[in-house]
């Protein structure tokens, strides 16, 4: 299904947006993200043949169990569309200016409060210029420039092997009982 809600007439710019659900490989969704050896904490992990499946889980990984997490996946649902209210000045040098009225369509989040969009056809790294949700939370008083219409809906899924040698995904968008290593604490 291609961005069947949103109301496109422009053929460029739909050639452009991604069939959903749109897997976008070795994506981490953790700013310090470390694959390796992990562990179930507190409860019972369902481990899935594929990621972004509706299938049933083919497996569990037992709490207090170590596992390898070898690569990871973001799983897009939903692009997500944000509009422009008020000018957007250059934001870091790398998030271009934005005019009142340009549509941006978020296409995931790279961390730090940017994102991959497409906005007047072409694909750009934004700094998110929304108050709220998606990216992260903003100080009271903080200036914002315009709103999102669309939440950007992802999922973050690990690929797993585990101590019996079988192997699958793990969504972990939906999962709490995980714990890994972390690079930031290095």
């Amino acid at each position: 299904m291609l961005l069947a809600s949103l109301a496109i007439d422009d053929s460029e710019l739909r050639a452009q947006m991604p069939l959903l659900p749109h897997v976008i490989p070795n994506e981490c969704q953790l700013e310090c993200c470390r694959l390796g050896q992990w562990s179930t904490t507190f409860s019972t992990v369902p481990v899935y043949p594929a990621p972004g499946t509706d299938d049933a889980p083919r497996d569990t990984i037992p709490v207090r169990t170590s596992f390898a997490a070898d690569s990871t996946v973001v799983v897009v649902r939903q692009v997500g569309i944000a509009v422009v209210e008020t000018p957007v000045p250059r934001r870091f040098e790398v998030s271009p200016p934005l005019a009142s009225g340009d549509t941006v369509y978020l296409l995931r989040y790279e961390g730090d409060d940017f994102f991959t969009t497409i906005v007047r056809g072409r694909t750009e790294h934004i700094y998110a210029f929304w108050e709220g949700k998606p990216g992260m939370s903003r100080p009271t008083g903080w200036i914002t420039y315009g709103r999102v219409l669309q939440n950007l809906k992802t999922e973050w899924w690990v690929h797993v092997r585990l101590p019996t040698r079988r192997a699958g995904w793990i969504n972990m968008t939906h999962v709490s009982s995980v714990h890994g290593p972390d690079a930031c604490s290095e």
